[in-house]
């Protein structure tokens, strides 16, 4: 099922590097403070007060200094952590500035990630996919000359990110964080406005982040109005005018390939909408991913869960579900997944870069005592966290978490029944898969008494079959096919097609 369209991944965000997200070293970031500013920040800690600090960063061939910045607390729940996590803002107090092209960055203090690398790694695997690019980098903060500790580098979603990454930012951003699960419950804009989300700092939970002063969110109910409708043509066709259908898909399979619970199709959190102007349709993009590639606050085992069947069931979740109902829809999704598997989180591939993270960083975690208080992570810790379980909520390292999950992922894709997500209904099981001899078809009875073939990548027939309607499996012979990528083909008695997964020939 590998899905040749990896060459159709866009290459957005492929630019030159900028110092201030240069992640091939850890340079470091300075704030000088008033220290009774700095108590405050730390006391009143859901306070989102910009107050005013020197920065300096030092990227190893030079720093550069800017006097009058904005500095406050970020994150939800870890401005209650020892760590903290900081934003820092170039233009609070000298309106318009910009520090290498960006007006703000985040610093996140990944205080209950004992690696310090799943969030930027995850930023890496997203860019892998062509996906708009966060950039990100390790950086060792200082506040008054104490080192604070290890931060992650992010850069901030804003008017200039979209103009970074789309090519236009005159389009509405919404920031959707718990419980927006875009159901619909009514035509009214005041009524989506008026749901708070589940932050330590409430807010709406579809938050726009641009054209405050118009504060108009016609698109987004016109989007979730849509999403009230049946999964069928006519909602095919008019959401595909809605949103970017590939690249929702694309990223819903990245969430669930990587173990990404705290996301929109499970949690219903930490999501961007964006309504771009120039093709008309909202693109969707994760962010706040800390919670992947191993790690659990639920009790769930996210390496092996289902990755055709990822939701909460007992909550609706229109969006993910009424595009999975859609059957091509549906099979692009299973085809990113197994791209997503064998090219992106393959271990083989990715072992290296996470090797290299970890030896970038190891000095700068070594000294970081600050990493300690929450969790009371140690470098052991550290260590273990790549290959090991640590503690109840991260019960796998990295690294076996991507094999665990690369191999859950290639075995639910070609041994497990899809669900038709509409009527719950089982179409087809193909295994082996890959084999190297021989398939076998099975499934319900209306899956039998047809006819079809095998076709080659370019569409060509290559091998006729023909099921009998008592027959419960079929078992076609493909060691004289040669190795590649097929799909089988299926016809019912009124010649209607039904393309089934595609299975690969050693």
């Amino acid at each position: 099922m590998l899905l040749i369209l990896l060459v159709t991944f866009n290459a957005l965000g492929l630019f030159s590097q900028n110092p201030l997200f240069d992640d091939s070293r850890v340079s470091s970031v300075y704030i000088e403070i008033p220290p009774d500013s700095l108590a405050v920040i730390m006391t009143d800690v859901l306070s989102d007060h910009y107050f005013m600090a020197k920065f300096i960063y030092d990227y190893g061939t030079g720093h550069d200094t800017l006097q009058n910045v904005g500095f406050r607390l970020r994150g939800n729940t870890s401005r209650f952590s020892q760590k903290k996590s900081f934003k820092i803002s170039f233009n609070e107090y000298v309106p318009g500035r910009k520090y290498q092209g960006v007006k703000k960055i985040n610093l996140n203090g990944q205080h209950n990630d004992p690696t310090m690398i799943r969030e930027k790694f995850f930023y890496d695997t997203w860019k892998k996919c062509g996906m708009a690019e966060r950039r990100t980098s390790f950086v060792q903060v200082y506040i008054n000359l104490i080192y604070y500790g290890l931060y992650t580098n992010l850069e901030e979603m804003d008017k200039d990110w979209l103009d970074r990454v789309f090519g236009e930012n005159s389009g509405n951003l919404y920031k959707c964080t718990w419980p927006a699960d875009l159901v619909y419950i009514g035509a009214s804009q005041q009524l989506y406005k008026d749901i708070v989300n589940g932050t330590t700092t409430g807010g709406r939970a579809y938050d726009l982040q641009t054209n405050n002063t118009a504060d108009d969110y016609t698109d987004l109910v016109q989007l979730i109005s849509e999403l009230d409708q049946p999964a069928d043509e006519a909602f095919e066709a008019q959401i595909s005018q809605l949103i970017d259908v590939d690249e929702f898909l694309k990223a819903f399979a990245l969430d669930v390939a990587s173990g990404n619970w705290d996301d929109y199709m499970y949690n219903k959190n930490n999501y961007y909408l964006y309504h771009r102007q120039d093709t008309g349709k909202f693109e969707f993009i994760s962010y706040d991913t800390d919670n992947t590639f191993g790690v659990d606050w639920l009790n769930k085992d996210w390496a092996t869960r289902n990755c055709l069947d990822w939701f909460i069931h007992s909550e609706a979740r229109p969006l993910a579900v009424k595009l999975l109902a859609i059957p091509g829809f549906q099979e692009k999704y299973r085809r990113y997944l197994d791209t997503i598997a064998r090219t992106i989180i393959f271990p083989d591939s990715v072992f290296s870069q996470i090797d290299a993270m970890k030896a970038l960083i190891t000095d700068a975690a070594t000294s970081d005592v600050y990493r300690t208080l929450d969790y009371g992570y140690t470098m052991a810790d550290f260590n273990n966290g790549f290959t090991q379980t640590v503690d109840g909520h991260t019960p796998y390292g990295i690294k076996p978490f991507l094999t665990t999950r690369y191999q859950t992922i290639l075995q639910q894709l070609t041994a497990v029944a899809v669900p038709d997500y509409a009527s719950g209904d089982i179409s087809l099981l193909i295994f082996p898969n890959p084999a190297s001899e021989r398939i076998t078809l099975s499934g319900k009875p209306s899956m039998r008494d047809r006819q079809g073939w095998i076709a080659d990548v370019m569409g060509r027939h290559l091998k006729a079959i023909e099921w009998p309607k008592k027959q419960g499996s079929l078992t076609i012979p493909v060691h004289d096919l040669p190795s590649g990528i097929y799909t089988i083909i299926l016809d019912d008695d009124r010649k209607t097609h039904m393309r089934t997964s595609r299975f690969i020939r050693k």
